[in-house]
């Protein structure tokens, strides 16, 4: 059901009804249990950036003070759907130099 509810996000997106930052907002606090800190969203819209662009392996550091890829912050968070989501230029252009 939490992909079914983040591909309909995603979508969402790419349909312009929502903005991708809303659709990670709703996706972190609604679609994980237990939920995950709202703080993420900025390194989740860093993340499918840095994938989007091929940068898997780029570092980015998150909220809690690890430090993952790129990647694997897609893959934890499970943000595949949004990959290649697009949301807004200002939305993703921040994220992309967006260590964080």
């Amino acid at each position: 059901m939490g992909n079914m509810r983040a591909c309909g996000m995603a979508e969402a997106v790419r349909d312009g009804q929502i903005t991708l930052r809303v659709a990670l907002y709703d996706h972190l606090i609604s679609n994980h249990y237990p939920s995950v800190d709202p703080a993420f969203v900025d390194t989740a819209l860093a993340a499918i950036s840095k994938v989007d662009g091929n940068e898997d392996d780029h570092e980015i550091a998150m909220p809690n003070g690890i430090t993952k890829t790129a990647a694997q912050i897609v893959d934890g968070l499970h943000l595949e759907p949004f990959v290649d989501c697009h949301g807004s230029a200002d939305e993703l252009e921040g994220a992309r130099g967006a260590d964080a």
